[in-house]
């Protein structure tokens, strides 16, 4: 996380996006429908402030900082992906795929868990921090995949639903900076201080802006396409 003053901006501004995210889509009435987006954008914001006032209470490099930072990251990861399953059914709403849905996300939690672990069982000092940086960092990858293969199922369908086709290339952006954020700081360990930490600052102010403003933007519903055309249809054919 950025500090200082710019980085106070940056919290700040994202925490009133991610405001803005809540209210918008209760403004639209889809606050239900998008309801793990909701929550994902209220309790990162409540992080993010509660990281902010533990960093200039205590400092970054104090061990309450650090146990805040890494439970609230692995909070957020789940979320993330709890985020991710609900767009899914969202998108399969009208076939049998979305029974499913549920059943194989919860086996893929599980086994990326399982992977995280196995990765640092082996070092017995501070086998807790590398679990959550691991498991962090796997939950990112399998983001990554899966919102490129709902971006691209989403793509080939024959109605678009727009805000929901938004919301998934948002999170696209988001899950590339952030995945891009590892690996930079993985081979450049230099560079880990100065314009990494920024690209996802970045990035987390993006999600929200960009959710924003499909809410706001794009007022169609999700299924407002398919009873236009069911409104035509009966239009013809009143019978």
């Amino acid at each position: 996380m950025a500090l200082g003053p710019v980085g106070d901006m940056f919290v700040t501004a994202g925490f009133l996006l991610e405001a803005a995210v809540a209210v918008s889509s209760l403004y639209r009435r889809e606050f239900v429908r998008y309801l793990n987006l909701n929550i994902y954008m209220i309790l990162n914001g409540v992080a993010d402030y509660a990281l902010l006032t533990c960093a200039q209470q205590y400092g970054v490099h104090s061990h309450r900082y650090f146990i805040m930072y890494y439970s609230a990251d692995i909070l957020l990861g789940v979320l993330m992906y709890a985020l991710i399953i609900e767009l899914y059914q969202h998108a399969f709403a009208r076939t049998d795929v979305r029974e499913y849905i549920r059943l194989g996300a919860g086996m893929l939690l599980l086994i990326t868990a399982l992977f995280s672990y196995v990765m640092v069982h082996n070092q017995h000092q501070g086998i807790s921090t590398k679990f959550a940086v691991e498991l962090e960092q796997n939950l990112n990858f399998v983001g990554v995949v899966l919102t490129y293969i709902l971006a691209g199922s989403l793509l080939k369908m024959e109605e678009k639903p727009a805000r929901l086709v938004q919301i998934v290339m948002a999170l696209g952006v988001y899950f590339s900076a952030t995945a891009g954020t590892y690996a930079v700081r993985n081979l450049f360990p230099a560079l880990d201080m100065s314009f990494v930490k920024w690209l996802s600052t970045c990035a987390g102010i993006w999600l929200p802006l960009a959710c924003t403003y499909s809410f706001i933007h794009e007022t169609r519903d999700e299924s407002g396409a398919s009873a236009h055309q069911s409104a035509r249809q009966l239009a013809v054919n009143p019978q």
